[in-house]
């Protein structure tokens, strides 16, 4: 079971992208963490880094892992609240003592809660892009080859294999949707809608047509350039320019370039 769940995605505009909004679906191991983390805070501190360190590598875990994180610290600081509460009551130190006691142990456990709120946000924004980007290069601009996608993305090739496949699961992505490894020599592009390029397997290209009939490459002439022709009227060597004619430097008769 996943760690986040992926509602329905808002469109982007102008465009077919979808930017996926996020929420946490825990497994039953966060819960176990959540309760150690209010009820005995060291010990949900113990399981939430194990947590992170276990499963921190996959991209969709990592906003929960830190919001994991920011419930321990918020876990300690009740419970300390709590034992200093009830000392106070039973007359162990005053009300200067406890405010000032509270306000140190805030510092100490609720600003390291409010730096992971923040990472966990940045975190939860970056895992939309990426997801996103999955969509638009997958969905939209039908690349298929999962190194094309890992150099565009910026992610190893096995982390987009699990990520593609966290999108599936989600049913953000066509569950049908196959990739291939290595990368794409061509992408497709506007230009050739309609006419999709294809590969053959000795390294030329060329154009079909939705039919599936091809269209032979058309020839390139080569580049014309000057020659030396002989004098038809006194056999002199002349240098004779592409599509002109010269007279010749000895006798003036008109040399042709052909």
């Amino acid at each position: 079971m996943n760690s986040l769940n992926l509602q329905e995605p808002s469109p982007l505009p102008g465009g077919n992208a979808v930017v996926p909004r996020l929420k946490y679906e825990r497994t039953g191991f966060d819960y176990v963490i959540l309760a150690a983390a209010y009820l005995l805070m060291p010990v949900g501190l113990v399981l939430a880094l194990l947590r992170l360190m276990t499963t921190h590598y996959k991209n969709y875990r990592r906003p929960t892992n830190l919001n994991l994180l920011m419930h321990v610290f918020i876990g300690g600081f009740v419970e300390l609240s709590i034992a200093m509460f009830s000392s106070a009551l039973n007359g162990e130190f005053g009300t200067s003592e406890l405010v000032s006691t509270l306000i140190l142990i805030a510092i100490m456990f609720l600003t390291p809660a409010f730096i992971l709120a923040s990472v966990t946000a940045k975190a939860k924004y970056t895992l939309s892009k990426l997801n996103t980007s999955y969509i638009e290069l997958i969905q939209n601009k039908n690349i298929r080859h999962i190194g094309s996608i890992s150099e565009r993305i910026g992610q190893s090739e096995s982390d987009v294999r699990r990520d593609v496949q966290y999108l599936k699961d989600k049913g953000l992505l066509d569950i049908d949707v196959a990739l291939s490894e290595g990368r794409q020599t061509r992408e497709p592009s506007a230009a050739n809608q309609g006419y999709p390029e294809s590969t053959s397997g000795f390294g030329g290209t060329g154009r079909t047509q939705a039919s599936g009939q091809q269209i032979p490459a058309q020839p390139q002439s080569p580049p014309q350039l000057p020659k030396s022709i002989r004098c038809p009227g006194c056999g002199a060597q002349n240098t004779v320019l592409p599509s002109q004619s010269k007279s010749c430097d000895y006798c003036g008769t008109k040399i042709p370039y052909n």
